[in-house]
């Protein structure tokens, strides 16, 4: 082969390689996710220093891929450098929100004073680990009496995760828990 056959064919298999790239379809995306956002931090050394970050994820079921319709979320621990693990105690709240075109609407989970799920953070061969929390949610479901929605039908849904760590007040003399919210990015069901 010449020379310039040889220089020919270069970018011609370039170009050849880019269209069939756009022209096949594309896997799609079966999930949305924030990992280990920080949502809260303090230096001071009177309450002690700390940073809390949290994970938000959402899925929907897609034909083909391995997935479902969940969402979850994971609290963290950690020194105020936000890199450093911390053994403390911390909880999360894990809420899944529906776009009703207006407003985001409650579909599952819970959040409040009896939709915690708390324990210590710590670390493992993986990084650092922290409580998390877990919920599938339903396309259409209707609540055991029939009477609303669960979550109704297409449309963007996103996680809402709420990360705290137990810290203690010197002046109101009291552990207080303190952290933030994350959302997963919204994420398209049909």
């Amino acid at each position: 082969m010449s020379r310039r056959s040889t220089l020919f064919l270069g970018p011609l298999s370039t170009i050849l390689a880019l269209l069939l790239m756009i022209a096949l379809p594309q896997p799609a995306q079966a999930y949305t996710q924030r990992v280990r956002v920080t949502v809260a931090r303090s230096t001071l050394a009177v309450a002690g220093s700390y940073c809390v970050q949290a994970t938000a994820g959402i899925d929907h079921l897609t034909p083909g891929v391995w997935s479902a319709n969940q969402a979850w979320g994971t609290a963290y621990a950690l020194e105020a450098d936000c890199v450093t693990p911390k053994v403390m105690r911390a909880r999360i709240g894990l809420e899944v929100q529906r776009w009703n075109g207006s407003e985001w609407h409650y579909c599952i989970g819970l959040l409040g004073d009896n939709g915690w799920h708390e324990g210590t953070t710590g670390t493992d061969a993986w990084g650092p680990t922290g409580p998390s929390s877990q919920f599938t949610y339903y396309i259409g479901a209707t609540y055991p009496d029939g009477s609303t929605a669960y979550c109704g039908g297409p449309g963007f849904y996103r996680a809402e995760v709420h990360a705290q760590v137990s810290v203690w007040d010197p002046f109101a003399a009291r552990y207080i828990w303190t952290g933030g919210t994350l959302f997963s990015g919204d994420e398209w069901v049909g």
